[in-house]
């Protein structure tokens, strides 16, 4: 079965969107195949009005399924109307490894600190992360080999918890949007881990309601 498959219904997926001067916009939006390899993306109103789409360079669209991430490079092809985009698969990514946890993009009070650091100075994190009950990806300020521990303090505000722990890290990103970690959890308390898994659903059960938003809008 090819990612594009899953797409032959309306389903919830993560865009980078290019734009001119070599930015991105990360978005949510709701695709849907067209006509194999094209399908569209539909946004919410005004998400798209005040961007530049680069569409001479390719995008990555992400998603979800039964655990398994997926994605898509994918070149922009035409955009009918100013909350579409309609898009031809360049290729397909299929990671084979299975999550344990649904994990979500969210913006979150998070700060790290490296613990084997002689003094160990909190940074706070001011962009979203990818949270799972399992492990955190963030943005970082410096390279961090694989296998270095790090202190967390993640602030959710529903179901309201501060939650404190240890990460490794099991993967650094260099990218044109910086530099990124992907953490795993290590001793996370029991209570701690069903509040972010609590969140994490909340937050999948709020990009449902974006998908019914999403298709009402432009139906």
């Amino acid at each position: 079965m090819s990612v594009l498959d899953h797409l032959q219904d309306y389903r919830v997926v993560k865009v980078a969107l290019p734009l001119e001067g070599g930015k991105q916009a990360h978005l949510d939006g709701v695709a849907k195949l067209t006509s194999s390899p094209q399908f569209e993306i539909t946004f919410l109103p005004d998400q798209l009005e005040k961007l530049s789409l680069d569409k001479k360079t390719t995008c990555r669209v992400m998603l979800d399924v039964a655990g398994e991430h997926k994605s898509i490079t994918a070149r922009i092809v035409d955009q009918p109307i100013a909350e579409r985009v309609l898009l031809e698969q360049v290729e397909s990514f299929v990671h084979k490894q299975k999550r344990e946890y649904f994990r979500v993009d969210a913006s979150l009070s998070v700060s790290y600190w490296l613990i084997d650091a002689e003094h160990p100075v909190a940074s706070p994190v001011v962009s979203a992360v990818n949270i799972s009950g399992g492990g955190i990806r963030l943005p970082v300020t410096q390279k961090l080999p694989v296998g270095a521990r790090v202190g967390f303090e993640i602030i959710i505000d529903e179901p309201a918890a501060v939650i404190e722990g240890v990460g490794e890290v099991v993967a650094y990103y260099a990218n044109g949007d910086g530099p990124s970690a992907a953490f795993k959890f290590i001793g996370l308390e029991e209570e701690d881990q069903d509040a972010i898994v609590s969140f994490c659903l909340a937050e999948q059960r709020k990009q449902l309601r974006l998908k019914i938003k999403v298709i009402d809008s432009s139906s």
